[in-house]
């Protein structure tokens, strides 16, 4: 990622606003009711600490409520380039300098003015992820499926290497897209694989990064870490015009060659486990982002990080298994009991051997559901951190499962290179 931040020197000012109440806004500010002067000022943006706004020299009136925050302000630097400025606040005020306000930045929209994040104007997106291509990698391009790079103005031949369409009338496509690494010692062209959202109707940018969002935790469990977007570009569908979207990125874990869903061995299987995922995924979103966060390496392991993958558990059973299920305590060892049974031919979890009563015991210890000097099997120190371990690859079967895999498929995520049989052979003899 790129360490220098980028600074904008040039013209900001927030779109007129008719009715604060409302919030109705006026396309054009300029001489319009209720219109803001220009004010000299410098956008600082840099991926990985977030977006800042410096104002310089405006007038008395920008304290008032209205202009504190503001959902979008507009700019132009002095090269010309526009920029839409999205969730803009007040940050703090320069006591060395009367005539500076500092303000924080959301979201940068490059390229164009537009009114709202919510505005319908955009047909496509193109988004590239750090590791996207050690999953899509180039020895999976299938002959017949050649195109145009979507990302490029130049006609360099692209591959699609996937294509689906969900319930929304919307197409997810995978594309191996040449790039060329231009210098003075190199104009060699290298394959990158970037991820594209085409819509059938005109989406809003909020609409896009929702299904960015889902995509990425996908991919996050496909590769079985943490996956955020580092590029995302929006096309507008009138004026054909390709805008920049700039954010504060998250840090991708690479993979290296490891991956929990390969692939080239579930290819053909890919567009059913993507719409299953969509159609599911207010459900599954906050399951798999327990189990995604839990998969970052910690300095440091504590009972929260066991008590947030149980209750995943418990949550995914009553979302997906049984609906009707009451919030009762006692089902809790019933619920695995269920889950195990589900899952009794994978390798992986047979070699787990988890005790549904331990289980359930040292869930209830630590979420303080029975007295301590209550006779349980709760486990703690290196027992619990292994049960934890244990928890997250019936997790990650119950998710494999969601999206519409057999067992015997799951048994081949669990395999080979796979994270899961990493775990699994890391963990202690246990003895009868």
């Amino acid at each position: 990622m790129n360490k220098n931040p980028q600074t904008y020197h040039g013209e900001w000012w927030v779109p007129a606003v008719l009715n604060h109440d409302l919030k109705e806004t006026c396309l054009n500010p300029k001489g319009m009711m209720g219109s803001e002067a220009h004010y000299e000022g410098t956008l600082t943006y840099h991926e990985t600490s977030g977006m800042s706004l410096e104002l310089y020299h405006y007038s008395s009136k920008f304290y008032a409520k209205h202009y504190g925050s503001n959902d979008v302000m507009w700019g132009q630097d002095a090269n010309g380039h526009i920029f839409t400025l999205f969730n803009v606040t007040m940050k703090e005020l320069r006591i060395d300098d009367f005539t500076c306000t500092i303000f924080d930045v959301g979201l940068i929209l490059m390229g164009e003015h537009v009114l709202s994040i919510e505005d319908t104007r955009y047909k496509s997106c193109v988004v590239q992820f750090s590791y996207l291509r050690n999953w899509a990698f180039h020895n999976n391009i299938t002959q017949g499926n050649a195109g145009t790079c979507v990302s490029f103005k130049t006609p360099y031949t692209a591959t699609k290497l996937l294509e689906v369409i969900n319930d929304d009338g919307a197409y997810w496509r995978l594309w191996q897209c040449p790039s060329i690494n231009k210098t003075i010692h190199d104009l060699t062209i290298k394959q990158t694989t970037e991820f594209e959202i085409e819509a059938t109707t005109e989406l809003s940018i909020s609409s896009f990064l929702k299904q960015i969002e889902e995509f990425a935790q996908f991919l996050s469990i496909a590769l079985y870490g943490d996956q955020n977007p580092a590029e995302v570009k929006l096309t507008n569908k009138e004026t054909k015009r390709e805008s920049v979207l700039l954010f504060k990125k998250d840090i991708s874990v690479d993979p290296g060659v490891v991956s929990l869903i390969d692939f080239n061995l579930l290819k053909d299987k890919l567009p059913q486990m993507l719409n299953k995922w969509h159609e599911n995924y207010d459900k599954i979103a906050p399951i798999s982002s327990y189990l995604i966060n839990s998969l970052q390496n910690k300095s440091r392991f504590d009972v929260p990080d066991f008590l947030i993958i149980a209750q995943a558990l418990d949550g995914y059973h009553k979302r997906f298994v049984n609906k009707k299920d009451e919030k009762d305590i006692r089902k809790y060892e019933e619920q695995i009991e269920i889950l195990l049974n589900q899952f009794k031919e994978v390798k992986a979890i047979k070699e787990c051997r988890i005790n549904p009563k331990v289980l359930k015991d040292t869930r209830h210890k630590y979420s303080h559901l029975f007295p301590d000097e209550e006779k349980s099997l709760a486990v703690e120190g290196d027992d619990l951190y292994w049960l934890t371990e244990k928890c997250k690859i019936l997790l990650t079967c119950c998710i494999l499962d969601m999206i519409g895999l057999s067992n015997k498929e799951i048994d081949l995520c669990c395999e080979y290179q796979s994270p899961i049989r990493q775990i699994i052979d890391s963990l202690p003899p246990e003895f009868e």
